[in-house]
């Protein structure tokens, strides 16, 4: 066989194991689909664990206002060991400070003391720890114990006013609308960065409802996105919203509730993946500084 016929088989066989790696992957994700609650999680966690590294603009909001009031630069690498970087940029009080996770070893960088914290958890995951909000596979583990229902309320790109049968009735809550929440919700005015057909009106004080009937009657294009709906199994309660992006299924936005108030927002805004960081472009901090030892 000379070296022609040689280049050519090797050819085949690589062509072959494309198509053969592609025909698995359309099985599989045939095998979940991203409407059903365990479907959409799998996605999730297949395309989290793909990427090699991840840079993104994560903000954090308490209680009802919708007021930001944590803003931070969040840098992964995601291949063992993990590392993870949180750079603060606001509020002032917390502005520069920078954690950094390697394997059990959690590094605080604290500007002002111009000092740098080191302590080690022996057998803390924590990576895993500084990740868990956007950890699905948790809801689905609580859900499986019985401790959660999940429901995904959103997969289709478009909302008609009879799509969704049910209302839900939340209060004092989501009282501060957003344009990329496709919710339909009343308020006195509506915003300027809110797209109108999002505001139906004025609502009683105390009560808003959620629901997906503000679109137009032929339907209104919306931002491309699922909704994950976590409730407790025994009470009811609406506990937690998750938003994921319809294309790349990365987490956008975990709303939380308690008693039906919304407690905390986290939004991922700004996410760039596989951009190539190195370990020392997520790891290393400030040198010439004091290092304390915990």
């Amino acid at each position: 066989m000379n070296n022609q016929s040689l280049i050519l088989l090797a050819i085949g066989l690589f062509m072959s194991l494309i198509v053969a790696v592609a025909a698995v992957d359309q099985y599989l994700f045939d095998e979940h689909p991203p409407g059903e609650a365990d479907g959409l999680i799998w996605r999730v966690e297949n395309a989290f664990s793909r990427i090699k590294d991840l840079d993104a603009l994560v903000e954090v909001s308490e209680g009802t206002s919708g007021s930001t009031s944590v803003r931070m630069v969040v840098r992964m690498l995601n291949r063992l060991p993990v590392a993870l970087s949180v750079r603060y940029l606001g509020p002032t009080d917390l502005e520069g400070q920078i954690f950094t996770v390697e394997n059990d070893q959690l590094s605080h960088y604290i500007p002002d003391a111009g000092m740098i914290i080191v302590k080690r958890w022996v057998g803390v995951p924590l990576a895993a720890v500084g990740l868990a909000s956007l950890d699905l596979s948790q809801l689905r583990a609580e859900r499986d114990a019985g401790n959660l229902e999940l429901r995904v309320l959103q997969n289709v790109p478009t909302f008609t006013p009879d799509l969704f049968a049910t209302t839900v009735t939340l209060t004092g809550t989501l009282t501060h609308p957003v344009s990329e929440d496709p919710l339909s919700l009343c308020s006195s005015a509506c915003p300027d960065d809110v797209d109108p057909s999002f505001c139906s009106g004025t609502c009683a004080d105390d009560v808003i409802p959620v629901t997906f009937a503000g679109a137009s009657a032929t339907g209104s294009a919306i931002r491309s996105e699922y909704i994950l709906e976590v409730r407790d199994a025994e009470t009811g309660e609406l506990t937690r919203m998750v938003w994921i992006d319809r294309e790349s299924y990365f987490v956008q936005k975990v709303v939380f509730f308690s008693d039906g108030q919304r407690t905390k927002t986290v939004q991922l805004k700004r996410i760039t993946v596989d951009k190539g960081l190195t370990p020392e472009e997520v790891l290393t901090l400030p040198r010439g500084v004091e290092i304390v030892r915990g």
